[in-house]
């Protein structure tokens, strides 16, 4: 998607019907749009709240999405050091 006014309203919108199933996917799609705009930490926002409803919904997209954090070096709890 390349409308990112259109992908905010879609997330809007499934939040209130509570569809947060689609929620993740929307999660995942907004953080490649962020990765196609070079903006990693946008994108690593967007990877993690997607990974969250990924985890509660048990989603298809959870291993994709912890590759992709992995890959950027999001995988590791930097408070326990």
């Amino acid at each position: 998607m390349e409308d990112i006014n259109q992908l905010d309203t879609d997330i809007s919108e499934a939040i209130q019907k509570k569809q947060m199933y689609k929620v993740c996917s929307l999660y995942y799609e907004a953080a490649n749009y962020f990765k196609k705009k070079s903006d990693i930490e946008a994108a690593c926002f967007f990877y993690t709240q997607a990974l969250v409803m990924a985890l509660e919904e048990n989603h298809d997209l959870k291993e994709k999405i912890i590759n992709k954090l992995e890959k950027y070096g999001r995988n590791q709890d930097t408070t326990l050091n």
